[in-house]
């Protein structure tokens, strides 16, 4: 009975080693969520200043290229998009391995299209767009980088077209 109870807290020890290796501490979680805050407000001044390079402080450079070139897209067809972050919710922050990080959010932005030229708005104005995102995250040097963002659902509460 004595040796049935030692392997049973042996196993019990392991699993706690083991979760607790993959768990991320709460300072983890507070920079995991102070990057993904950063991340949106650099995003949203790269979008109105048409320059992504700041957005490299927070995420990898594959993912500031990718967003970059939609930036540059929307800057061709002579738009610049103006966007604010209304509220966001962390629903859920894992951390599958110790230095990648997963993390879902709902999110509530505003956005305007606006003509380079005219500096009017063009095309569309929304308010209260939701979505619920995913976002993942490494740790590079010490510092955690956004690699990937993913838009899981998107919704339109208030679309107000402009012509």
């Amino acid at each position: 009975m004595f040796q049935m109870k030692k392997v049973l807290l042996v196993i019990l020890l392991m699993g706690i080693c083991i979760c607790g290796c993959r768990a991320g501490t709460e300072k983890d979680t507070v920079a995991v969520k102070d990057t993904i805050l950063k991340y949106n407000q650099l995003l949203s001044e790269g979008y109105a200043k048409m320059n992504m390079t700041p957005l490299r402080e927070v995420a990898t450079d594959e993912h500031a290229l990718k967003v970059y070139h939609h930036m540059a897209a929307l800057g061709e067809a002579k738009i610049r998009m103006e966007s604010q972050l209304v509220n966001i919710e962390f629903l859920d922050i894992q951390f599958p391995q110790k230095y990648s990080a997963k993390v879902k959010t709902k999110e509530k932005w505003d956005y305007t299209h606006v003509n380079i030229g005219t500096k009017m708005p063009a095309q569309t104005v929304v308010q209260g767009l939701l979505y619920k995102l995913s976002y993942e995250l490494i740790k590079k040097n010490g510092k955690w980088l956004v690699s990937s963002v993913s838009v899981l659902e998107g919704n339109k509460s208030s679309d107000k077209n402009l012509k």
